[in-house]
């Protein structure tokens, strides 16, 4: 909607007489504009100067060491798992926590955890160091800087982990290893210039999901095809082969040779593309009740991860989301009820709603069962729409990106109470697991 000029009246605002003023360019105002273009230019050059000394880049490197104070457990060996993920979230802050308080606390950008494994006395750590310097700085001269930094902070400070000092070894790498490593983690986002793309980058875009993704901020999203037929669905990359999306994606077509699926933020022309070779429905889907509105689709030819294809993380059949969480939701399909496909990919944020809420009389009124979540806002106005379908609803967790939901069905599209109604993934953890062994 435009918003037109407020109208005032000249009662409210009368107009004022100016003086007439009297030559401009007497020696104190001639000394006064020559001081300011003289300032102005100055802040300029330093501005300058600092981008142009301060080139600063993204210096990586591959971090392994002892913890001696727990022990290794089998689940440590699955990177879906919630032992996995709980270790490396508290590693991860153990880092942050060491480099963020130095002296140089600005360079470090992140960290993440790649594999924890077994040894006699504990768990040896492999995880990747990300921090900016200048380009013109070496790598050997940083990798000392950064191993000080930490025996320091051992020495004076108490962590609850004890890390093995005469373990740790810190290995330059170069951004093709480092996103090689990375792709062992679900669920990150990269930029094109392989810097982490915070959760903030996407919040601060959103006005009531009208905004546009930008490459790689929503890497696992994929548009599902019937070939002469063009797009129909979303769906989520969550491996290097397999898709999960909604059954009543396939209610008129499950042969698996009319279907392709595409990656990228367009739809056309799509970064990738991709045939699929199998559909699986789940076997106890309802069409009258939306119930088990769940299926996975397996592509022919498996696809290489980038900073523009990547898969997202599955959650733990445990993992639980308060009312109010804030989520997004992301689709091709249309910005108004039984409008047409974009081709830009699109995003919205919206917020849980519990299921006790959903099922009022005034709302959805029982129809939402123990497989389905609620997201959305209860006055509208941001929601998913035909077309998103079988696309995902994703949650944050310290920048790791988690597959919540797919988008299932509603009443119309961003009606005040009537919410998105969405498959939830955690319900359907085993299922997912049992077909595609992920």
């Amino acid at each position: 909607m435009m918003y037109a000029p407020v109208g005032f009246s000249e009662a409210e605002y009368p107009r004022v007489e100016y003086q007439r003023r009297q030559q401009f360019w007497d020696p104190i105002r001639l000394a006064l504009f020559t001081l300011t273009i003289v300032a102005i230019i100055g802040i300029a050059i330093g501005i300058v100067t600092h981008f142009v000394v301060e080139d600063d880049k993204a210096f990586c490197y591959l971090a392994s060491f002892k913890v001696t104070n727990i022990k290794y457990k089998e689940n440590y060996g699955m990177k879906s798992s919630r032992e996995f993920t709980e270790r490396s979230h508290q590693i991860e802050r153990m880092m942050s926590r060491i480099f963020r308080r130095s002296s140089g606390g600005g360079r470090f950008i992140k960290s993440h955890v790649i594999k924890l494994s077994p040894y006699e006395e504990g768990v040896n750590i492999f995880m990747v160091l990300m921090f900016r310097y200048p380009s013109s700085d070496s790598v050997e001269r940083i990798r000392k800087i950064v191993e000080r930094t930490l025996y320091q902070s051992l020495k004076i400070n108490q962590f609850p982990l004890t890390i093995s000092k005469p373990s740790f070894r810190l290995t330059p790498i170069d951004s093709r290893k480092m996103r090689n490593l990375l792709n062992s983690r679900c669920g990150i986002r990269m930029t094109l210039s392989n810097m982490p793309l915070p959760a903030s980058s996407s919040t601060e875009r959103i006005v009531q999901g009208r905004e546009t993704a930008m490459d790689g901020e929503w890497p696992w999203q994929a548009s599902l095809q019937l070939i002469g037929a063009g797009h129909q669905c979303g769906a989520s990359l969550i491996s290097n082969t397999w898709l999960l999306t909604a059954a009543h994606c396939f209610r008129k077509n499950k042969d698996p040779s009319q279907w392709i699926a595409t990656f990228g933020t367009t739809i056309t022309p799509p970064a990738i593309k991709r045939s699929v070779g199998k559909i699986i429905v789940h076997e106890n889907y309802y069409r009258d009740t939306n119930d088990n509105d769940i299926a996975l689709a397996q592509l022919t030819n498996r696809v290489e991860f980038s900073n523009v294809v990547q898969r997202v993380c599955l959650p733990d059949s445990s993992m639980k989301l308060p009312p109010k969480t804030s989520v997004f939701v992301t689709g091709f399909g249309s910005i108004v009820d039984d409008g047409p496909t974009q081709n830009k990919l699109r995003q919205a944020r919206v917020e849980t709603i519990g299921t006790d809420v959903c099922n009022r009389t005034d709302v959805y009124d029982g129809l939402i069962t123990p497989g389905m979540l609620c997201a959305g806002f209860m006055e509208g106005k941001v929601d998913a729409c035909k077309g998103d379908s079988g696309g995902p609803l994703v949650y944050d967790n310290r920048d790791i990106w988690y597959i919540v939901g797919i988008v299932s069905w509603g009443q119309s599209c961003a009606l005040p109470k009537r919410p998105g109604v969405y498959t939830r993934v955690t319900k359907y953890r085993d299922w997912i697991a049992s077909k595609t062994g992920i």
